[in-house]
């Protein structure tokens, strides 16, 4: 059996997860985004395949379903999902990266509505596009990570629906804090205090208030590009999974890290396509968390070639 990572964070694959639907595998290739878990109800798991619709996890990871979408947005690639409730009602939140839009969706795949380009000054030119690739979720309030566009972290009341407010930026500066080479993900911190947001070509991440103001920086392994964060408290400790887009060294597959969640200490290195024989495994995209029956899973993507596949804790 192959294991890869340090103790007590090493993990296996499991082939048997990838359960992909057989019409769903010609479509697996596009896979560009991220996973929402439904934490409070089902545990299922979503994600989006472009030219094909929202893909729907079941919570023992042995099947998956495919929920139609509507024409319009079928086609459309959805870089970051999460999944919220409001009104008592479950919704997921799609940030359409080449299409300027932020797509609200039911459970179901119906359109609630939708988001488009923000309404600030900052982006009445025409040269500053916007191209979102994550969002969080505090409240009401709706966190938008414009990493693939001006870099800009917009809020949007989701029961108004309007914009609010505009906070962060661009820089080609590694060292200028409270800006970004690229927004790539973002979740809330595990005390729920803070935002974490990744810039990836910085290889680090900064925290932010809720309110826009800068608080902190942490950097992990230069060069490895993070494409986000996902947080777990397991067995009373919190823990952070991020997926990285390359290693630091030019030309090696890129791993998966597991950090301290307050800290930012390196605790263990996933290593899927050298330990694991994961071939197509050279660019991770995005890793989230995901506990089922006491086991404790990976749940990750890699990215151009697009590849879903499932770790387990040994």
């Amino acid at each position: 059996m192959k294991i890869s990572g340090q103790k007590p964070f090493q993990f296996i694959y499991r082939e048997d997860l990838r359960t992909l639907p057989k019409n769903a595998l010609d479509y697996e290739v596009n896979l560009h985004g991220g996973f929402a878990v439904d934490h409070d109800s089902d545990g299922r798991i979503f994600y989006g395949m472009p030219n094909l619709g929202l893909m729907s996890i079941s919570s023992d990871l042995k099947s998956q379903d495919i929920i139609d979408l509507p024409d319009k947005i079928s086609s459309l690639n959805f870089h970051g999902i999460k999944i919220f409730t409001i009104d008592n009602t479950k919704r997921l939140v799609l940030s359409a990266n080449l299409d300027e839009k932020v797509i609200i969706l039911t459970l179901e795949g119906k359109i609630d509505f939708i988001l488009s380009r923000p309404e600030f000054e900052e982006y009445k030119s025409k040269s500053k596009i916007f191209k979102p690739t994550d969002t969080a979720i505090l409240n009401n309030d709706l966190y938008v990570a414009d990493g693939y566009g001006s870099n800009y972290i917009s809020i949007v009341d989701l029961k108004t629906r309007k914009w609010k407010k505009i906070f962060a930026g661009q820089t080609d500066d590694p060292k200028a804090l409270g800006l970004f080479g690229t927004a790539h993900g973002l979740n809330l911190t595990p005390d729920a205090k803070s935002l974490s947001i990744a810039d990836r070509p910085h290889s680090r991440f900064e925290h932010f208030t809720f309110e826009g103001d800068f608080k902190e920086s942490f950097n992990i392994p230069y060069g490895s590009k993070p494409c986000g964060i996902d947080f777990i408290n397991w067995k009373g400790r919190s823990l952070g999974l991020v997926g990285s887009l390359d290693d630091p060294i030019e030309g090696k597959a890129a791993p998966i890290y597991i950090l301290d969640g307050e800290s930012y200490e390196l605790l263990s290195t996933i290593r899927p396509k050298e330990d694991l024989d994961i071939d197509i495994a050279d660019h991770i995209h995005n890793a989230v968390w995901y506990e089922h029956n006491g086991g404790l899973y990976l749940i990750c993507q890699a990215w151009n070639p697009g590849f879903y596949f499932v770790l387990e804790l040994v």
